[in-house]
């Protein structure tokens, strides 16, 4: 009876894959005549053509239309959704909801905290259905979230939802992950007997593969922001559901591996905007895919490494469940993540530069002499490239000093040319806040915005107008420079450079 229950599941799967593969081909050719296409801009998207969006969508009703045919017609398994009709409606109003924005993101392009505002809309969605984790358990031991139940899933599925974002960067990726995580939360719903939970993860697998077919290299379509947040949610919404060990509490070892890739990848990316000066919300091209393309794989090469990786997790996840021993499943995701940071493939550079500035802040703490002294900070890291940066911002110190300023940022990101360098420079006595200015100068290569350079003063007392026109003009020499250096080839190069392993410069000064 349990492996006749545990066939039914899988059924729906085949549907949804149906049902993907002509919405999808509908949705291509519809995409273009409204204009909802993500076009080359030499910056940040490189593919060589235009290429349509809207694979969300395709997904969205693949995945709806089977749950509805399910329930509508009563066919095997209708039964255990209808179990839970409230979570049922919550999770598909919720999907609904994230990916008609992605769709207007897609569209127009919203701001970060807009996208932010609606991703909690449809989390709120999900949470007053009921999926709320009020414990977690670790290694045996209960920790009872009380009043941070709410906040703690919000963040949870948040997470989850800009997991899947920030991975699609590369044809079939996403997809590709999205089926082999979609597929593990399913068999974990099985060896549970959560017959409904299930269905939700096969039909999710089944929608994607469907759509998968038009998006491996070289892609026919594109998932766009209204796919991926929403297959985000509904993995989040299904990770809670299948690590369920009682009501609301959830044993969290066994999401955390299967998770540990992508939620390592976005620690990474938070790390490195945050500690060279930039914000959260600031887009680069040094995530793990990227990354792995610049040490020389091909896009198919870097979906199959990025998928091995989340499939050994989910294994290590799988046995640890079977086995009922959650080492399996942390020690699989920890092996798994050391050796990415210790080979240098991907996370070295971050690591080493957070720990650099984690020995500086308890040297602070504790008032280490060296550190009190008042001559100023720096530190710069170079992420990828090889052209002289340091030489232009050895130059800007020099004029930070000459006119007094409180500190100075440089951000420079060109994919295009394989160049990303961060610097930052702080003087240690810092005038009182009222007195502080700022601004922000961003910097060119033709019509795209590569950087920006960033500086901090005080008030003048006396000729404040005069001193800041001297200070613009004493920029002009800079600008120059900036020019010669981003349009000058590099050796043995007659396009476009290539962009050199991933490596970190960084130098501390007090």
């Amino acid at each position: 009876m349990a492996l006749t229950s545990q066939l039914a599941t899988v059924y729906p799967a085949v549907i949804a894959f149906i049902f993907a593969l002509v919405l999808t081909e509908c949705m291509r050719r519809f995409a273009f005549r409204i204009n909802l296409v993500d076009k080359p801009d030499g910056f940040r998207k490189l593919q060589k053509n235009v290429t349509p969006l809207g694979g969300g969508v395709a997904v969205l009703f693949a995945y709806l239309l089977t749950i509805g045919l399910l329930i509508l017609f009563g066919l095997p398994g209708a039964y255990d959704l209808l179990q839970q009709p409230v979570f049922t409606a919550g999770l598909c109003g919720a999907g609904a909801l994230i990916c008609f924005v992605g769709l207007v993101d897609d569209r127009f392009e919203l701001r970060g905290r807009q996208k932010l505002i609606a991703q909690i809309a449809a989390v709120l969605s999900v949470v007053c259905c009921g999926l709320i984790i009020e414990e977690v358990e670790v290694f045996g031991w209960h920790f009872d979230l009380g009043i941070l139940a709410i906040p703690f899933t919000m963040l949870w599925l948040l997470g989850a939802i800009n997991a899947l974002n920030l991975i699609d960067g590369v044809d079939g990726l996403a997809g590709t992950v999205s089926v082999i995580l979609s597929s593990t939360f399913a068999i974990l719903a099985c060896m549970k007997g959560d017959f409904g939970d299930a269905i939700y993860a096969w039909t999710l697998a089944g929608a994607v593969l469907g759509f998968l077919k038009f998006n491996l290299p070289p892609a026919k379509i594109y998932l766009g922001d209204a796919g991926s947040m929403l297959i985000g949610l509904l993995l989040g919404a299904l990770a809670i559901r299948t690590s369920l060990k009682g009501p609301a509490t959830v044993a969290l070892a066994a999401p955390f591996a299967i998770w540990a890739v992508l939620a390592f990848d976005i620690a990474m990316a938070v790390f490195r905007r945050k500690l060279t000066g930039r914000s959260i919300y600031a887009t680069d091209r040094s995530h793990i895919h990227h990354v792995l393309q610049k040490r020389g794989l091909s896009v198919a090469g870097v979906d199959m490494t990025i998928g091995g990786l989340c499939l050994l997790c989910s294994i290590g996840a799988l046995v640890s469940v079977a086995v009922k021993n959650e080492l399996a499943a942390i020690g699989t995701a920890t092996c798994v993540l050391a050796i990415l940071v210790l080979s240098g493939f991907f996370g070295r550079s971050e690591c080493s530069l957070f720990a650099k500035k984690l020995y500086r802040f308890t040297l602070s703490m504790i008032r280490i002499p060296t550190l009190t002294q008042s001559r100023p900070a720096h530190f710069c890291s170079r992420f990828h490239g090889s052209r002289e940066w340091e030489i232009l911002w050895q130059e800007l110190i020099d004029y930070a000093n000459e006119f007094d300023l409180s500190s100075i940022q440089l951000n420079v990101s060109s994919p295009s040319i394989g160049e990303e360098y961060h610097a930052v420079w702080q003087r240690k006595a810092q005038p009182p806040m009222l007195r502080l200015w700022r601004t922000e100068i961003p910097l060119f290569r033709n019509e795209l915005c590569v950087g920006r350079i960033t500086f901090v003063g005080g008030i003048k007392q006396d000729g404040m107008v005069s001193w800041m026109s001297e200070l613009v003009e004493g920029l002009k020499p800079f600008e120059k420079k900036f020019s010669t250096l981003l349009e000058e080839r590099l050796p043995h190069n007659n396009s476009s450079p290539i962009p050199e392993p991933l490596t970190l410069e960084a130098g501390y000064t007090h």
